[in-house]
């Protein structure tokens, strides 16, 4: 039995027919859990998508007959390259997709960010080789994480009526997050996701709070308190 690991990319041939997805796990029978793409009617069928959250597949991995890693939090070219191999193009929303073969006759949605590049951008823009910037070049837009200014949660009794409805609400939704428990695969793992990336952030927020003699804070822990009246 081979590794598989949520974000892998796999072909699968059954009953003669050939299938392409995405891994999103494991089940406790040993079984690749898989979201397929189907071919839908859009753009004169050229369009693929995958199917519904609650039609997820489970398979014996003696049926796939490629099987492509992807590492955790690949960027954009990693996850082009991946869908090559098994022949399809993925559009920039992580739901839409063509076959190679069909590129230059559909239009995809863009990634984030895409309709702001130009060829002179790309040339323009070089990584800093401070790893504190994560790739990001020193144009003055992105600071290092240690110049950034401190993390601390927006106050709304310091905001007009608008923007304290606005931020009360976002905090209640910080809260209401813990009790989400998606029952199907994708939500699952982007609930994963999510907690990964607090958890990321917290520590981060931990260690520069502390380097200052300053106690923890719990980023997915905003204060929900009202508006003081005056």
């Amino acid at each position: 039995m081979g590794t598989y690991t949520a974000g892998d990319i796999i072909e699968f041939k059954i009953h003669d027919s050939t299938f392409y997805g995405e891994v999103l796990g494991m089940d406790d029978k040993g079984k690749v859990e898989v979201s397929r793409l189907q071919q839908t009617n859009k753009q004169e069928g050229r369009i693929w998508q995958f199917v519904d959250d609650n039609k997820w597949s489970a398979i014996d991995d003696t049926y796939i007959t490629k099987h492509v890693q992807v590492a955790d939090h690949a960027d954009r070219d990693t996850l082009v390259k991946a869908w090559n191999t098994v022949g399809f193009i993925p559009g920039g929303d992580g739901i839409t997709f063509c076959r190679t073969s069909d590129e230059d006759r559909v239009t995809l949605p863009l990634y984030e960010g895409a309709e702001a590049l130009s060829d002179d951008e790309d040339d323009e823009d070089t990584a800093s080789s401070n790893p504190k910037m994560h790739g990001y070049a020193s144009d003055g837009f992105v600071v290092p994480d240690d110049e950034g200014s401190e993390f601390e949660f927006a106050d709304p009794d310091e905001l007009d009526e608008e923007a304290a409805q606005f931020v009360r609400e976002t905090h209640e939704a910080v809260h209401e997050y813990d009790n989400w428990k998606p029952t199907d695969k994708k939500g699952q793992a982007i609930k994963a996701f999510i907690d990964k990336m607090d958890q990321k952030a917290a520590i981060d927020t931990d260690n520069q709070r502390l380097s200052k003699g300053k106690p923890a804070l719990s980023t997915s822990k905003p204060p929900l308190k009202k508006r003081k009246r005056k």
